[in-house]
């Protein structure tokens, strides 16, 4: 950086990762300086989890409060949702669930005029979604609308994430949102060469360096299933931040999410997670790239599908070789995939040759 650069970025002041944490939310609100007017954006399971519970806490401490249940993330649904935010106009929004309803927190809190601040309560691994100031939302499927403030605060309560009735599939999924970060640091390199594009040389040997640590601690970390949540979080938390450090998507968005984007157009009614789908473009865009072995060995050790027939035998090959043929269209940053993209035979051999679907 030279002498004349400003590096202008905004992080979450405030992360606490344990047990019991919701209770400390008004302790957080006080110490950050917040006036006391909450809003609660959580969804229809999820308001049982923690919804309710951060009600409780909150206006025990003599907070207004009021609650949003998130039924979805479309971009109309979120539109209606800023409605009644704004109507409300709270200087507090806690985004309680899974990457949704961040998400939709995140967006609301682009269209507030007034000093709004967010809190992020995940009650699972969804994704870095949790700290960092990028949303995406359903239009009609996963699409990058923008970016906001980061969370000015994260707590993550690991007893209600251990709670989930699907745990270790989330886990895994996190797993996979989290590898999805070696593919992405190697396009933004590879744009860096090629087109010349912005990198940052700190920000990339930092999350090269934390992905090293990861890679180290997740196979050990499945024989605790506490222990493996709060590698995952802190994996998710490191890479938000870095995003919201850098100001970049890039950090952790490259070719890897734009197939998975593409197969979300592909398979939208699909049971497939954000961070599954990511785990099988990254063991694709891994071999592309010409990297070697250690992703699909990751994935393996924490039992995270690496073949589409082992995450949903309804899914055809063929809608697999259709999303890697349109996957470059799905974001403009140059990557490998190119300007063009691939052709049908060469998705076809690369799926192949990557495991992802079976040999025809």
């Amino acid at each position: 950086m030279s002498g004349s650069e400003i590096l202008e970025s905004v992080v979450p002041r405030s992360i606490i990762i344990g047990k019991s944490t919701i209770r400390r939310i008004p302790d957080v609100i006080q110490s950050l300086g917040l006036k006391q007017k909450v809003m609660v954006l959580t969804g229809p399971s999820t308001r049982h989890v923690v919804g309710e519970e951060i009600f409780e806490v909150v206006t025990n401490q003599e907070m207004d409060c009021e609650v949003i249940i998130i039924e979805n993330s479309s971009l109309e649904a979120a539109n209606s949702y800023v409605d009644l935010v704004q109507r409300y106009k709270p200087n507090i929004i806690i985004s309680a669930g899974g990457g949704k309803n961040i998400d939709v927190g995140k967006f609301c809190l682009t269209k507030l005029t007034n000093n709004t601040e967010m809190i992020s309560v995940p009650t699972a691994t969804p994704h870095d979604g949790i700290a960092s100031p990028f949303i995406f939302l359903d239009n009609p499927t996963e699409e990058f609308i923008g970016e906001s403030r980061p969370p000015i605060a994260v707590i993550a309560d690991v007893e209600k994430i251990l709670n989930h009735p699907d745990i270790v599939r989330y886990i895994q999924a996190g797993v996979g949102d989290t590898v999805g970060k070696i593919t992405a640091i190697w396009d933004w390199q590879y744009a860096w060469r090629i087109k010349s594009e912005k990198y940052s040389r700190f920000v990339g040997g930092v999350l090269e360096n934390a992905d090293t640590l990861f890679q180290s601690q997740v196979s050990e970390a499945l024989i605790n299933p506490e222990h493996a949540v709060q590698i995952v979080l802190k994996a998710l938390l490191i890479a938000g931040v870095l995003m919201g450090t850098s100001n970049d998507i890039r950090v952790g968005y490259g070719s890897e999410h734009m197939f998975s984007a593409a197969l979300h157009t592909e398979t939208p009614e699909a049971d497939i997670l954000h961070g599954e789908r990511i785990a099988l473009g990254t063991i694709m865009m891994a071999k592309l790239q010409g990297q070697n072995e250690q992703i699909l060995s990751i994935l393996r050790k924490v039992g995270c599908p690496t073949k589409i027939s082992e995450l949903n035998d309804d899914i055809p090959p063929e809608a697999i070789i259709r999303a890697l043929q349109k996957a470059h269209k799905m974001n403009s940053m140059y990557t490998v995939l190119g300007r063009t993209g691939l052709t049908e035979k060469a998705a076809s051999r690369i799926a192949q040759m990557s495991g992802v679907i079976n040999p025809s």
